[in-house]
């Protein structure tokens, strides 16, 4: 009888070793993921779009975007097609992860408390509320570029729709969780999303409505332009900016030309591990913290035909936009850690307990072997929408009929020009808008 318990128990450790080495040996996915993450933003920060598009579809081929990854694939290369020039495909990706979030996030309010059990690596990236946001203003620009003003003009309201929807959208991921967590050990919550509006958005359609020949559209935006500055000012604490040196772009006969520069990254997410000893136990829980990066730039200035120069007015602060609407939703990516570090520690304790009762030796050798299995697997999801920039910048200008070279060049805080771009624009006497974009990502 004393031989069959101890081949049970050292069963038990044979299972628990290989679910080490199985849930260790399927983490080094996600540590590829990262390094694949970092070398697409490196090589989209250079300049350098074709490599970064060789490195997508390098990376798809190696299957280190997999299935679950498909929302960050398609959002990577709906940027990198964006820069490219290649505006119908860059659309294409866009629609495609947009739809993704939408099916990933109902799928995660009806699985509530299931869906985050194991490591959050493992499950479906969802995209973070900012990013879905922000893709529809990048289809808007496909659409400029494209001279399709419906088109556009439909994805600036989707923008503004998602934009006030933040506070249900997120509050209702934190219910969803509470009503399926029976255990009582988590509290799950979100903050309120102090910003309510896209300067960007309102921005855009305004311009959008007045070269469509709809002024009252067009005044109603420009007043939703002013209450986005304001919000903004608000909760950073900043001056509010004075949007009547902006009234132009409701009067669409005094411009045919709209400039465009992106600056900076958006934040990156880095790890944060936290580790509880208890005389019971040891809890170890990991989750993402955002990390704003400041941009080199300070200003960016339009040099027309090698004489007239127009400054570029700073419409949205995209990093700082993202940064504010994660943090609202950061009480539930601590719950998911501390409710996932829960469920581990309460199963090794059953095993582990279970096995002492019978072998102390091999109980204790599983209870260090369940150290490691928490060390090993516990990893914070850092994945994220690599490409996108941290800062629009715009204005408008009226150029006569002709060729034009117009040069966007990004200055330091020195007035330093640290980056230009050259760009060799034609007006004819029916052109309704050109839309001349430049991003410099430093």
């Amino acid at each position: 009888m004393r031989i069959g318990i101890t081949t049970l128990n050292f069963t038990y450790f044979k299972v628990v070793a290989g679910l080490f080495l199985i849930f260790t040996f399927s983490n080094c996915h996600s540590y590829m993921l990262d390094d694949a993450q970092f070398d697409i933003r490196d090589s989209f920060a250079d300049g350098d779009y074709e490599r970064s598009e060789r490195l997508l579809a390098k990376f798809g081929e190696k299957n280190i975007y997999k299935s679950k990854d498909a929302i960050l694939w398609n959002l990577e290369n709906g940027m990198v097609q964006h820069f490219i020039g290649n505006y119908d495909s860059s659309t294409a990706f866009f629609s495609a992860a947009e739809l993704g979030i939408e099916d990933a996030y109902t799928k995660s309010i009806s699985r509530g408390v299931l869906s985050f059990i194991g490591n959050d690596n493992k499950l479906v990236y969802n995209g973070e509320p900012y990013e879905d946001i922000y893709l529809n203003a990048f289809k808007a620009l496909n659409f400029i570029h494209l001279k399709d003003w419906e088109g556009a003009l439909v994805e600036t309201r989707r923008m503004a729709f998602k934009m006030e929807q933040l506070d249900i959208k997120i509050k209702g991921l934190a219910d969803a969780f509470a009503k399926s967590d029976t255990s009582g050990n988590v509290e799950w919550k979100s903050e309120n999303v102090n910003i309510q509006n896209s300067a960007l958005s309102h921005y855009l359609a305004t311009i959008l409505y007045a070269k469509s020949g709809k002024p009252d559209d067009a005044r109603i935006e420009f007043e939703k332009l002013g209450i986005a500055f304001k919000e903004q000012s608000t909760v950073w604490g900043v001056d509010t900016f004075d949007v009547s040196n902006l009234e132009t772009i409701k009067e669409p006969e005094t411009y045919n030309v709209l400039l465009t520069g992106f600056t900076g990254q958006n934040p990156i997410k880095h790890q944060n591990d936290v580790r509880i000893f208890t005389d019971n136990g040891y809890l170890k829980f990991s989750f993402p913290e955002l990390e704003i990066l400041n941009s080199e730039i300070y200003s960016i200035q339009a040099v027309i035909n090698g004489k007239t120069v127009v400054g570029l007015d700073l419409i949205e602060e995209m990093d700082l936009v993202s940064a504010e609407v994660y943090k609202a939703k950061e009480p539930i990516i601590y719950g998911r850690a501390l409710a996932r570090a829960l469920i581990k520690e309460g199963a090794s304790k059953v095993i582990t307990n279970a096995v002492k009762e019978e072998n102390k030796t091999i109980g204790e050798a599983l209870g260090l072997l369940s150290l490691f299995f928490k060390e090993a697997t516990e990893k914070a999801d850092l994945r994220g929408w690599q490409t996108l920039p941290g800062q629009a910048w715009m204005n408008v200008i009226k150029l006569p009929p002709g060729t034009h070279k117009i040069e966007l060049e990004y200055l330091s805080e020195n007035r330093i020009v640290l980056f230009y771009d050259e760009f060799e624009v034609e007006i004819r006497p029916d052109t309704k808008l050109e839309l001349v974009e430049s991003i410099y990502s430093y």
